[in-house]
């Protein structure tokens, strides 16, 4: 899913869809238990809007699709971009921008 240009379809799923809806879409299958268990930690949080969340989401799976990862990665980037004050979908957007292995604290 291309962030910068999005169908309508699309943006529709980024300010609509749940987190457990808009990972199947991302991933185009089934949930694994490993990105069932990474979303359950997100889920209840309520820190971000829902859009901004699908947008964490797209970033996230856009790096670890179909990859083993720490299931408390996107926990973690979900707590970042809280504390970062990320509350829009352009906010979100530019944290896109940013890489993603330095951003979990995987680089320097």
């Amino acid at each position: 899913m291309n962030l910068k240009n999005l169908s309508e379809e699309e943006k529709n799923l980024i300010y609509s869809a749940d987190p457990f809806q808009m990972t199947q879409t991302i991933l185009n299958s089934n949930l694994r238990g490993l990105e069932k268990i990474s979303i359950e930690s997100i889920k209840s949080m309520n820190l971000l809007p829902v859009e901004v969340v699908n947008v964490l989401l797209v970033y996230f799976y856009s790096e670890y699709a179909g990859q083993v990862y720490n299931r408390n990665d996107l926990k973690r980037l979900y707590h970042l971009w809280a504390s970062a004050g990320i509350r829009t979908y352009e906010d979100a957007l530019e944290m896109t921008e940013r890489d993603i292995h330095s951003e979990l604290g995987y680089r320097p």
